[in-house]
């Protein structure tokens, strides 16, 4: 779990990533959508993605 941002408690559980576009934003990157089970606040972080992150992604799904 992650700390709160509001209250300050370690009480942030993830609930679902989308991409930029979802949200009308333009890049390679991830908006990850979190709330705090103590407060009901909600946090998005932006996360970004590299290329070397899209080939690992890539290459650890081939089967060998």
């Amino acid at each position: 779990m992650y700390e709160c941002f509001h209250c300050g408690q370690r009480s942030v559980v993830w609930q679902a990533d989308f991409d930029f576009e979802d949200y009308g934003m333009e890049g390679e990157r991830i908006v990850q959508v979190c709330k705090c089970t103590n407060c009901g606040a909600d946090i998005l972080y932006l996360i970004s993605i590299t290329e070397e992150d899209i080939e690992e992604v890539i290459n650890n799904g081939k089967q060998t």
